[in-house]
């Protein structure tokens, strides 16, 4: 029986301090595409960041940015609509 790929463990972002605290531990800069630069650091690399969307528009709200260059630079990241995550998940 042939297995798909491996399941990556998720990371959940489900404030925007969560956000800034993520970013700022990671040493990442502050801007629209930082949930990229976040993916792409050490600590991230087997995880999958999943951030809520009404999360998501704020985090694009706080940098003045069009959706489509929003979303566009962060392509890597899962966008949920889910208005509760799991909590015993995030570890």
């Amino acid at each position: 029986m042939e297995q798909g790929p491996p399941q990556l463990e998720k990371v959940y972002i489900s404030s925007v301090e969560q956000y800034l605290s993520a970013i700022k531990a990671e040493k990442v800069c502050d801007c629209y595409s930082a949930l990229q630069y976040l993916a792409m650091k050490d600590h991230f690399k087997d995880k999958k960041i999943v951030v809520r969307l009404n999360i998501a528009e704020q985090i694009r709200d706080r940098y003045k940015v069009s959706k489509r260059a929003f979303y566009g630079a962060n392509r890597v990241i899962d966008f949920t609509q889910q208005t509760t995550l799991d909590v015993g998940e995030q570890q």
